[in-house]
């Protein structure tokens, strides 16, 4: 069996027939350059980690997030990479933009709808995945329209593995610039005055089950309550660009910390399970650290946990969240539970959060 071969940046730019295969976007007012992978090579619809066709190599350097590398050391991967490869799906011509396969709102911002600034033809075949939600399709085009490149043809991308010939796929960009990046892009407003509470009241986990004790409170103290999934992703960062405090479960939604102000212009509390361990530490921490970057204060409010009928529901209905998720996972994972809020507690704080 052949091995896939690891390229580091030092090498590609030592060996002028590794360099050929990448163009750069590179953006001057920030010092971000994207690398954008040229040819023939083959990627897989949840990783994006693409592999050359004729040498087999890889580019850890520039495609690797959240160490999906790893992926390559598992053995059914190789043995089914090796033994199937020339069966793939084909498609051609393509700018592989990738979108998150379980249409994760956080994932799609975050990771891959950044790197659209670094299309540089004014004509091109976008590849993303079919479970792409009509929101983040919309943005999409919007963002297109505004740089006036014209998409001849959308690629849906199954989940699996596929072929692409004579495509290309940009890197990915590290945490820090991808903060700088969308800094830039969405200049936050200068009248951020309004109070916001998101509710999760229509996700799928994670909502907050006693809400309604509180809402008229919350109302009362000055807060709008919103619900993310309804509006626009435009939407969204306008009410964030606009926000001065922030109350909210965490979710996707807090995603758009991104686009808010710095320098202690947001407060915001999120609501998180009590007593979070070790496993699900970084996972929660991942909003904080935004806030942390941007040097505004962000707490934490612990709430218990309630069960849900989520795993009935989306096995009944075979979506992508079972699938990529994993249905073990939904049912035993804390992280896809509710929560309870402690109703005097909670209240308490959303007074004094107000007087702030």
């Amino acid at each position: 069996m052949k091995n896939i071969n690891f390229i580091s940046n030092s090498q590609i730019k030592e060996n002028k027939n590794l360099e050929k295969f990448f163009k750069f976007a590179f953006l001057k007012d920030l010092n971000i350059y994207c690398s954008i992978l040229n040819g023939n090579f083959y990627i897989d619809s949840h990783n994006y980690y693409p592999i050359m066709e004729k040498d087999l190599n890889t580019f850890p350097d520039q495609f690797d997030w959240q160490n999906k590398r790893d992926v390559f050391s598992n053995k059914d991967f190789k043995e089914n990479f090796f033994k199937n490869k020339k069966d793939y799906k084909e498609i051609s011509n393509a700018f592989i933009l990738g979108t998150s396969p379980g249409n994760n709102h956080y994932r799609n911002i975050w990771t891959f709808l950044i790197r659209l600034n670094f299309i540089t033809e004014k004509e091109i075949n976008l590849a993303i995945h079919r479970n792409t939600s009509n929101n983040v399709r919309n943005f999409i085009k919007f963002f297109l329209n505004e740089k006036k490149i014209k998409v001849n043809k959308y690629i849906y991308l199954d989940d699996g593995f596929y072929f692409c010939k004579n495509s290309q796929i940009p890197s990915f960009l590290k945490n820090i610039e991808v903060i700088k990046f969308y800094e830039y892009l969405f200049p936050s407003s200068s009248n951020n005055k309004e109070n916001i509470y998101i509710s999760r009241r229509n996700a799928k986990w994670r909502q907050v089950v006693n809400e309604t004790d509180f809402l008229s409170h919350l109302e009362k103290e000055g807060f709008e309550i919103l619900e993310f999934e309804n509006l626009s992703i435009l939407e969204q960062i306008k009410k964030i660009q606009k926000s001065k405090k922030i109350i909210a479960p965490h979710g996707s939604g807090l995603t758009n910390l991104l686009f808010g102000r710095s320098n202690s212009e947001i407060q915001v509390v999120e609501i998180v399970q009590n007593n979070i361990d070790k496993e699900l530490n970084n996972i929660y921490l991942k909003y904080k650290e935004i806030s942390e970057y941007k040097k505004n204060q962000h707490y934490f409010f612990g709430a218990d946990l309630a069960g849900n009928d989520l795993f009935r529901y989306i096995k009944t209905r075979n979506l992508a969240e079972g699938q990529h998720i994993g249905s073990k996972n939904i049912r035993q994972n804390p992280y896809f539970k509710n929560f309870i809020v402690q109703e005097k507690e909670f209240k308490k704080l959303i007074t004094n959060f107000h007087k702030r």
